[in-house]
């Protein structure tokens, strides 16, 4: 068990390595579980922190925490973030040259890697695991876990092999994390990957930052274009079953000024690799894919989601969903349900040819279907097709927000666990409300199902509304469904108590269509500040030729712009702001950090009237401004500027005349040669003189920016 001593180790890697002041659930115990050379199985959502349970113990134990992902996209990305964090993180797979390759392969071999992203099929050559019997590994991180299982709703061929690892290298510790895994699928990764003594961590479902809405697909482009109103400018994945649908979809964006782009797989690959690195360095805004994109998209302050057509699967719609709102912060989620789209997926699954597979893929789809059609909270729904129970409707789903018209239907509801406990079998909800409306369908009279109690209940309610009190049943915990069994239903144990309590049962009326009124909400936060921010991070960003959210997440830049006081201890304590990051980025933010403070001091008192009259040609620096004002604090050079920012020292000497005109310091009498001999022959020019004129009569030959700076400084300090 992890000491005391080996719990503050962690602790301190979390804040000084990755800024965080304290885990989320469950993460530290992940960690010591693996810092004390056990299996972890773990179940977390989204955006809750899979990554730091095996980032942290990869840092803290001897050796390379070997990680499998399935895509370069993924891998580049985590690797960036990773640096920037000042850990030594590389990744190896076919995206490399052969000299990079040979050097990545020489450090990890050498010993001086804490981590190395590698894909299956790379990591399962006999060369590779030749490689591994050789050094040090710290542990085997298997990402995205529900590839391996058949019962997944994204199953890889090439992750079976994994559990192969188990046999080459038993000792090492292994964590496989997934977001999406109801319990067949948890059973069988656990097999696979031999597991099955492996202690399993499963976290909420529950991403209360998001807003689950569904809406009647009526005219999917006004739709969709009066969704995007109310988040103009912001990162947004919109979905779509077919490659001609996504294209559409984005080209009429673009006719909309949106910048959007298209993403499908019949796309070139170097275009497909374009395009994602366009969103994720956020030179355009919405992704208009089919679901050949998202498991690849590690980008936190995606805000929203829309499903133009239906997913095939819940599992599909948690995950895609949960692109959106990664760092936390609100965000929505929309699905435009047609029947139609119905019927499209089921042709396309009755293509598949394993019967085995397509029974489970039809079970998937309509537990799509009822997801959609719910008239109760629609959180609930979802988190209990994972198995999580919810108590309390969620007050932030289109459903919680415009309720439907509810009844009591309890007798409908007695009628039907009845029904299922008398049928004494494995049967779905189609051939129980068969039952219950009085059919004689061949499979019904040759079960002599006829003759039961609960035959013909009640034949007046149609089909619809039958289906519509069944699922709510399921929904709210009186059966489950069990996919092995052809989405059997089961009575639970509160449904039991309903035959025994006759307690009420209070459900939602069906109403044909979906008719949802989407309410909005907005952020919060000081949009001006923020947006300033976020274009020092987009500027740093550019410069180092990474995704801005790698540098830091909307997070940190919301929790910057409400420091009130700009100290370093502020800005240590802000989320993801830690030792690495902030000796390399804190002097960029600082400067409009302070100016803002200053503009809005002098708003409210009055006062500061000298500072905001010196910067006559702005309240406050340009982004270049500020950035050349960071690197000037940081004890640089105006050579060294320059060269940082790649302009002419010229430039440079343009910007420290604005920063002084703005009441910033730069110490100008150390950058003039025999600065006091030009003050004195200033101080005894004709003050009437013109500018040229003055800079004529000096003795001192000074370029005309630096004549300028000068003058500058002399007016900053009240000189006339």
């Amino acid at each position: 068990m992890a000491t005391k001593k080996v719990k503050e180790h962690a602790r301190k890697v979390l804040k000084d390595t990755f800024g965080y002041d304290m885990f989320r659930p469950m993460q530290e115990e992940i960690i010591c579980s693996l810092l004390d050379g056990k299996d972890a199985f773990v179940l977390m959502p989204t955006g809750g922190g899979k990554s730091l349970c095996y980032q942290i113990p990869s840092i803290m134990r001897p050796g390379t925490g070997i990680v499998v992902s399935p895509l370069i996209s993924l891998m580049k990305d985590q690797v960036d973030a990773l640096t920037r964090c000042g850990v030594k993180a590389e990744y190896y797979n076919s995206s490399l040259k052969s000299a990079e390759a040979k050097e990545i392969l020489a450090k990890f071999e050498a010993g001086e890697l804490d981590l190395l992203y590698v894909a299956p099929e790379r990591l399962l050559t006999k060369t590779f695991l030749a490689r591994l019997e050789k050094i040090e590994v710290a542990l085997f991180a298997i990402d995205e876990a529900h590839c391996v299982s058949q019962w997944g709703h994204d199953f890889r061929p090439e992750y079976v092999r994994l559990g192969e690892l188990r046999t080459v290298m038993p000792d090492v510790p292994m964590i496989a994390l997934t977001a999406t895994a109801d319990e067949h699928t948890r059973e069988d990764i656990a097999e696979r990957l031999a597991l099955t003594k492996a202690k399993c961590f499963v976290s909420s479902f529950d991403r209360p930052n998001i807003r689950y809405l569904v809406s009647e697909k009526r005219q999917p482009l006004t739709q969709v274009l009066q969704f995007l109103e109310d988040w103009k400018g912001a990162s947004g994945i919109i979905y779509c079953l077919s490659r001609k649908r996504v294209e559409d979809m984005a080209v009429n964006l673009q006719r909309h000024g949106i910048r959007a782009a298209a993403y499908h797989a019949g796309m070139p690959g170097r275009t497909r690799e374009k395009v994602q690195d366009d969103f994720l360095r956020d030179r355009i805004n919405v992704i208009v894919a089919t679901i050949a994109f998202g498991m690849g998209v590690d980008k936190p302050n995606v805000r929203f989601v829309i499903h133009h057509d239906l997913p095939k699967s819940i599992e599909s719609y948690y995950q895609e969903t949960g692109r959106a709102g990664r760092d936390g912060l609100e965000s929505e989620a929309l699905l435009l349900y047609g029947s139609g789209d119905v019927n499209l997926v089921r042709r396309l699954i009755e293509n598949v040819e394993n019967l085995e597979q397509r029974r489970v893929e039809i079970h998937k789809l309509n537990s799509m279907v009822a997801l959609s059609e719910a008239l109760t909270c629609r959180r609930r729904v979802l988190l209990g097709y994972f198995s999580e129970e919810r108590e309390e409707d969620c007050g932030n789903c289109d459903v919680c927000l415009d309720p439907p018209e509810t009844y009591d239907a309890s007798d409908f509801s007695q009628a039907a666990v009845q029904c299922v406990r008398d049928a004494k079998g494995d049967f779905a909800i189609g051939y129980i409300v068969d039952i219950l409306r009085g059919s004689k369908n061949a499979r019904i009279l040759a079960n002599k199902h006829e003759r039961l109690k609960m035959h013909a209940f009640n034949k007046t309610i149609n089909v619809d509304e039958w289906m519509a009190i069944l699922r709510q049943l399921v929904h709210q915990g009186y059966f489950t469904q069990d996919v092995s069994r052809r989405g059997a239903l089961t009575i639970s144990k509160k449904g039991r108590a309903l035959l025994r309590d006759n307690t009420p049962v209070i459900l939602a009326r069906y109403q044909p269509g979906i008719k949802r009124k989407l309410k909005r909400f907005s952020q919060g936060r000081n949009e001006a500040l923020f947006k300033k921010l976020v274009e020092v991070r987009d500027f740093l960003a550019e410069r180092e030729e990474v995704a801005p959210h790698t540098l830091f997440s909307d997070v940190t830049l919301t929790e910057m712009s409400q420091i009130n006081k700009v100290t370093d201890e502020a800005l240590l304590r802000l989320s993801g702001m830690g030792q690495h990051k902030f000796d390399a980025y804190a002097a960029f933010f600082r400067p409009v950090l302070e100016q803002y403070a200053r503009d809005e001091a002098a708003k409210e008192t009055g006062k500061g009237q000298h500072a905001l009259k010196l910067m006559a040609k702005g309240s406050s620096p340009t982004d270049a401004q500020g950035h050349t004002w960071a690197l000037y604090r940081k004890g640089n050079t105006l050579e060294a500027i320059g060269a940082a920012l790649g302009v002419s020292e010229k430039t440079v000497l343009n910007h420290y005349i604005a920063l002084v005109r703005g009441a910033y310091h730069i110490d100008v009498p150390s950058l003039v040669e025999d600065f006091e001999t030009v003050m004195e022959e200033l101080d005894d020019a004709d003050p009437y003189a013109s500018l040229s004129e003055l800079k004529k009569e000096l003795s001192i030959d000074l370029s005309n920016e630096m004549f300028r700076l000068v003058l500058a400084w002399r007016e900053a300090i009240g000189v006339n």
